[in-house]
């Protein structure tokens, strides 16, 4: 049997105990809370990084896609106007052929900016454009004793370039998740 004592004694014993036991348990709990919190607010820094990495990459791009699709609009219409007075009869002017070098040399900076920042499919479409526009260029420089050969393969290009600029614009567009409308250009669509 046990006496009053003993058992005085292991009561007091077993109320230590639990009570450096419960100590230890909750300030293990408090390190494991802690510990939670921590990592949460990691993740939460990291997913607020990562958002904001996607929204200056969608900027980036926006800015980019403006610019591009600009500077292939007007380097494609100074073709055109090159051609026009090129097909006129008359001696060519300073001025279209100066606007045509113009416009090429700021779309060649304009493209390779682009490369950095475009969708593969961006690239495809836009590169496709500023190589079909770069023939073009070079059919317009070139002289031929008629006259006619490179102006008439040239209008055949720029006529595609057209129906190019619609399509890449609509894949830019498509890239920033902006529009649902068709890549390749409605028949009823004007020319530029």
């Amino acid at each position: 049997m046990i006496d009053a004592s003993t058992s005085a004694l292991v009561v007091a014993i077993v109320g230590v105990l639990g009570t450096l036991t419960s100590g230890a348990l909750a300030h293990r709990g408090a390190l494991r809370a802690k510990t939670l919190e921590l990592d949460h607010a990691r993740e939460e820094r990291r997913e607020e990084r990562e958002a904001q990495e996607r929204h200056d990459l969608r900027e980036a791009r926006r800015a980019s896609y403006a610019t591009f699709n600009q500077s292939l609009r007007q380097h494609h219409a100074a073709l055109f106007s090159h051609h026009r007075a090129l097909t006129s009869g008359e001696p060519p002017a300073p001025g279209p052929l100066a606007e045509t070098e113009e416009t090429r040399q700021v779309l060649r900076g304009v493209y390779a900016e682009v490369q950095m920042v475009a969708s593969d499919e961006v690239l495809k479409r836009g590169g496709d454009l500023f190589h079909l526009l770069g023939r073009i260029y070079t059919a317009l420089r070139a002289e031929s004793p008629d006259g006619t050969d490179h102006l008439a393969e040239a209008k055949d290009h720029l006529d595609r370039a057209s129906e190019m600029l619609y399509e890449a614009r609509q894949t830019m567009r498509s890239d920033l998740g902006i529009t649902d409308l068709p890549i390749e250009r409605p028949a009823d669509h004007g020319i530029f």
